[in-house]
């Protein structure tokens, strides 16, 4: 039967003579919500009831699952290592939480560390992230309180167990938090594409690489405390009422920034996001007071971290973030201002004077900007930062290009580390793109839910930034979760709605049956045996539910017979029994993919779980053993040598050093001075009696790797090369700034430089029969098992430069009695240079 709208209707005024107006698109959408409400409103049926119940029993049950089964695939490292540190960088993390533990919160912020980076000393306290070190001294005290209370159900854990634990508990946490996120974009509702996300992320490879058992890393806790900020960001915009939440989301994006680096994507993130929201004309009240909430709660969080104070009013990088507030306040104050001055009479005269006030003064604003940023008052993009946007190598800086990280990702990354999610993120952005339109309850956002935004946004910001650093894909753990979990969810939905309509399909075929067998028949024959004409059934009107969903998406009525139409014929008997044959296909495939998913990531866990400092090997005899070379190594130090040796090795080894021999080293993985790296970098490079001369002002041992042509010391000399010689012009020819000359030659042999460095001789020493190190200068002192590791005594240190390094007053301090006070190179060491050269790479 054909489908009757309604036409514009005109007031009762109209009707009688008086003016005339029509009801505006506006009072439509209005009139259509109270018929969107009662036809959400209707009573449900038992069995509508009982299936709802149980579909939300079953997404409970698989969350839990999922839960466990995140906390489950990261614990293959203690299972075969037991329950030690990992890496490199978890090893300094653990001696800073050692350190707060023992000492507090206040001698931990003025902890100046001499036991790195000799001679100069570290300041940790105001040069680290401690949001980590709180949470897991937390962790541990919370446990010991609980089991004291509770012995029976709380076991206490030493503060080494909770740090190695702590990674597979958050990543169980980042999990359920990316889930609540995902169900956020599709406006609060349903439960499976939360439950679906949250699944794909508790196991994708992505958030697997930094949260496995023993990876006590920044990033462990920081995706879990930047999940949480984007969930309560969002979720601050779900209704009119909702932007109290704001503040929360500043505490959250407070806990991330106190725990990473990091903490400035999630910052320009949220500020892009409501940037783009009033670009696109989506700005209310609601978003104004979530984003002042949220950016003066975090804000004021960010000056209390040391390592941050000020910078989020001095920095380039978070400059956004400020602009896009200051916008707002000039966007509300503006019409506050017309408001109270009642600008122009007429509507179109009061628009036009509060948009002519906004642009005014936000060009002055945008003016003052340029001006502060050309003055200086506005810090340069940090290194790292600016290699984002040139092209890799291209920095100039020699340590920041040597790190094999922050190479631009290739497709084989993104596959490698994503999987699965890496092809089902497409259909989640399509699926995420169109979805949360017919949200009614964003009526503060004109009825279209503004989350998804959120997260197209970040799915492409992300994008770009892994695509320029490999590392970086980090990033994309969570979006790719979230939008595989979307697509997951409306396959599901499809699949669900099919099922539905073939039986609603079945049940309206079974009524017609028994009412044309129980209906009397008929006859449209009169008395007279003429043909009466059939009576036509009275037009119906349209759906309300499309009414709904036409006033949401403001579109005019007069297509309802269309839309109408389209939603018959997509409920007809043969389109339901195709969508059941293509759903029955969706369903194998997602079968399919995800026990392979499961199982790739599973392996990725077990590779991922090999700590640097043992693995596990095969010899030629066909025992697996576990190789510890590295932990032996580094315990013959603390062993065997007295407490105030200093230990010379590549900035790799340095958080070892100190965190498992307890030993002084030179230099760590916080690569805050190119020049001291440099320093330490020459001695390695430089031939033997020249390297004596300068390594027994600093160092009492020297320690290399040897034994693993992917890992040791010579497989990093080309680095160790270039970045000694962007400061030490010496260390290389002016005409061969790449250090190509320190090398090894196309059959294996070494360069002459090569040959000649203290590097080779003690890498090679006694293994190659021409290769022996002078033991009036360097005497070998360990070997380890296997040979991954040599330790060398510096023979004739110079006891004049220990003493006056160790004597306190030779430190420069920034005032009298000060915690603040700096190392000096001692008086018979030449000073290193205070700026580099940057390389050029196309030589």
């Amino acid at each position: 039967a054909p489908v009757r709208h309604t036409r514009t209707k005109m007031s009762s005024k109209a009707k009688h003579g008086g003016t005339k107006r029509a009801v505006a698109p506006a009072d439509d959408a209005a009139a259509a919500a109270p018929t969107a409400a009662a036809a959400a409103k209707k009573p449900r049926s038992a069995a509508a009831v009982a299936w709802a119940a149980l579909e939300v029993a079953v997404m409970v049950g698989v969350l839990v699952l999922a839960c466990q089964e995140a906390v489950r695939i990261r614990m293959y490292a203690v299972q075969v290592y037991g329950r030690i540190i990992h890496e490199f960088d978890p090893w300094f993390n653990f001696r800073a939480t050692q350190y707060l533990a023992d000492h507090g919160a206040a001698k931990f912020f003025k902890w100046f560390d001499y036991q790195s980076w000799y001679p100069l000393g570290r300041p940790v306290g105001t040069t680290i992230y401690p949001g980590m070190q709180f949470t897991a001294v937390f962790v541990w005290r919370a446990l010991q309180f609980l089991s004291e209370r509770m012995p029976g159900w709380v076991t206490a854990m030493s503060l080494n167990d909770v740090c190695v634990l702590i990674p597979s508990w958050f990543g169980a946490v980042a999990s359920v938090l990316l889930g609540l996120l995902a169900r956020e974009v599709v406006g609060g509702g349903p439960l499976h594409m939360c439950v679906a996300a949250c699944c794909v992320m508790a196991v994708i490879p992505a958030h697997l690489m930094r949260s496995i058992a023993g990876a006590y890393d920044n990033e462990s806790i920081a995706v879990t405390g930047m999940c949480l900020a984007f969930f309560l960001w969002c979720r601050s915009l779900r209704t009119p009422h909702s932007w109290p939440i704001g503040a929360l989301a500043g505490l959250g994006y407070f806990y991330m920034a106190a725990t990473w680096g990091g903490y400035i994507f999630a910052g320009n993130m949220i500020a892009l996001h409501a940037g783009a929201l009033i670009a696109i004309g989506r700005y209310s009240p609601n978003l104004y007071r979530a984003y002042t909430l949220w950016y003066i709660v975090g804000t004021a969080g960010l000056i209390q971290v040391p390592v941050i104070g000020w910078a989020p009013f001095r920095s380039c990088e978070q400059l956004l973030a400020l602009a896009v507030f200051c916008m707002f306040q000039v966007y509300a104050g503006c019409g506050l201002l017309a408001r109270l001055l009642n600008f122009g009479e007429s509507t179109r005269a009061r628009v036009r004077a509060l948009w002519s006030m906004r642009a005014l003064i936000g060009t002055g604003v945008v003016v003052l900007l340029g001006i502060l940023v050309e003055c200086g008052y506005f810090g340069p993009l940090s290194i790292r930062v600016r290699s984002l946007f040139v092209k890799h190598t291209r920095t100039g800086n020699p340590l920041v290009d040597s790190v094999a990280e922050h190479q631009p990702a290739s497709t084989e990354a993104y596959v490698h580390f994503l999987n699965m999610a890496f092809y089902l993120m497409p259909i989640g952005f399509v699926c995420a793109l169109f979805r949360g339109a017919t949200d009614s309850r964003a009526s503060g956002l004109h009825g279209v839910h503004v989350a998804k935004w959120f997260v197209l946004l970040y799915a492409a910001v992300a994008y770009y930034f892994a695509n320029r650093m490999n590392r970086l894909i980090i990033l994309m753990g969570p979006v790719a979760s979230a939008l595989a979990g979307i697509a997951i969810g409306s396959a599901y939905e499809f699949v669900r709605s099919a099922v539905f309509d073939s039986f609603a399909c079945v049940a309206a075929l079974f009524a017609a049956e028994v009412e044309a067998v129980q209906a009397p028949k008929h006859s449209h024959v009169d008395k007279k045996g003429k043909q009466q004409p059939k009576r036509h059934a009275a037009v119906p009107e349209a759906d309300p539910e499309t009414l709904a969903l036409l006033s949401t998406y403001r579109v005019p009525e007069y297509v309802a017979p269309i839309v109408d139409g389209a939603r018959r014929a997509w409920r007809a008997p043969a389109a339901v029994a195709l969508r059941l044959a293509f759903g029955a296909l969706i369903i194998a495939w997602l079968y399919q993919s995800s026990r392979v998913f499961w199982n790739y990531s599973d392996n990725f866990s077990h590779q991922s779980s090999q700590p640097s400092i043992m693995f596990q090997a095969r010899l030629h005899d066909g025992r697996d053993v576990i190789v510890d070379d590295y932990v032996q190594a580094y315990h013959w130090l603390r062993d065997n040598t007295p407490e105030d040796s200093r230990v010379l090795a590549w900035w790799d080894y340095g958080y070892h050093i100190t965190g498992i021999a307890n030993r002084t080293s030179l230099a760590d993985g916080n690569t805050w001075n190119l020049e001291h790296i440099a320093t330490v970098g020459r001695i390695l490079a430089s031939p033997e009696k020249k390297a004596h001369d300068l390594a027994r002002h600093l160092a009492d041992y020297v320690l290399v790797w040897a034994g693993s042509q992917q890992s040791d010391d010579l497989a990093k000399s080309p680095h160790i090369a270039r970045i000694a010689s962007s400061v030490y012009p010496d260390v290389c020819p002016q005409s061969d700034p790449l250090c190509y000359s320190f090398g090894f030659d196309h059959d294996g042999s070494p360069t002459p430089s090569m040959a000649n460095s203290l590097l080779y001789k003690l890498h090679s020493h006694r293994i190659k029969p021409e290769v022996t190190v002078d033991e009036n200068l360097f005497r070998e002192v360990y070997r380890s098992p296997y040979g991954l590791v040599r330790i060398y005594q510096v023979v004739n240190i110079s006891l004049k430069s220990k003493r006056w390094l160790a004597d306190p007053a030779n430190r420069v301090c920034d005032a009298p009695g000060s915690w603040y006070c700096v190392g000096q190179y001692p008086p018979g060491f030449m000073h290193p240079p205070t700026t580099h050269r940057h390389i050029k790479y196309d030589y």
